[in-house]
Order: C-alpha cells, then structure tokens, then sequence
C-alpha cells in the first residue's frame, strides 16, 4: 500500500511506520538494494521462489503476473526451493522482475501504471495478444519452446503459470 492510501484510510503513524519499515527493497526505487532483497530471499529457504517473490518482505512491489513471467524469462522453475537457487540466479530473477516493473510504469503525468492485464507486457510486443510470455496463456503454445503453458495452485490462492519445458522441475505431488 502506498504511504497515501495508509493516510487516507486513517492508519496512525506508528502502526504505518512499522508496516512500511518490514517492507523489502521497492524494486521501482532506483536506490533499490538489490542485495538487501537477495538476502531475504533466501532468508525464505525451502519456500517455493514463486511463493517467496509474493512476500512483501522480502521485497516490495511483485505481484502474481510478474512472479510468473519474471520466473519464466529467468528460466526458474516457479517450484523451485529458494535454498535449491544460487545467489546469481536469485539476483537474475530479482533484476529481471525490476526491469519488467519499470518497463510497465510510466510517467504519472503522462499516463497512469499500466494496471490492468491488457496494458501489461514484458515480451516486447505490442499486440494485445503477444504481450505476456506466460501469464494467463495455459493451455497455449509457449512463445519460446511450443510447449503448452501449465497453470497450477501455488501458496494459499495464487495461481501461476509457467513453461515445463523452459522452466525444468516437477512441480511436487
């Protein structure tokens, strides 16, 4: 939650100070420390990375679609352990979720935070089609591989999509 939105639902300072100090690096922040977020990551260890990424602790600002498609550009499968991941692989995926976030922010002046599924991208591509890698796509073919996308329940209600094929591990029983 933004420091306004907390404001504006009438949070007191102190109980709102605690809430944003437990917050992980915002990966939209340029002074982001990267390697502060590395760190409580893999302060998560057996936990799922897809799960992990979800944690607001760990690091601010990834939610459901870039998990995904951050996971799959990174080549990681989302079912991977965080302890599994070396800290090069984690600093991929953390450097490649940051980059997609900045690629879908733009200018509040010009234009809000691409919000909405159908402005998103991360693909490059500017058909409303071709915009994701893997979010929201099961059952079509990857864009990489031809593999089709698999869709599963991860964590307490997240679902997240992802390429077998390009993002090698079983998901578990």
């Amino acid at each position: 939650m933004l420091l306004n939105d907390l404001n504006r639902i009438g949070i007191d300072a102190p109980i709102r100070d605690r809430a944003i100090e437990s917050l992980g690096p915002d990966l939209l922040d340029p002074d982001a420390d990267l390697d502060d977020a590395v760190g409580r990551l893999r302060a998560r260890g057996a936990l799922p990375i897809a799960d992990a990424l979800l944690d607001q602790r760990a690091l601010a600002g990834i939610g459901n679609v870039y998990k995904s498609e951050s996971l799959f550009v990174a080549g990681v499968s989302p079912f991977a352990s965080v302890a599994s991941l070396s800290d090069e692989t984690l600093r991929a995926i953390v450097e490649t979720a940051r980059m997609q976030l900045k690629a879908n922010t733009r200018d509040p002046l010009e234009a809000p935070v691409a919000a909405w599924r159908g402005m998103r991208r991360t693909t490059r591509s500017d058909r409303p089609e071709g915009r994701l890698w893997v979010y929201g796509r099961a059952g079509a073919p990857c864009r990489r591989c031809g593999t089709s996308i698999v869709i599963a329940k991860q964590g307490e209600a997240r679902l997240t999509y992802y390429c077998p094929k390009c993002q090698p591990v079983a998901p578990p029983d």
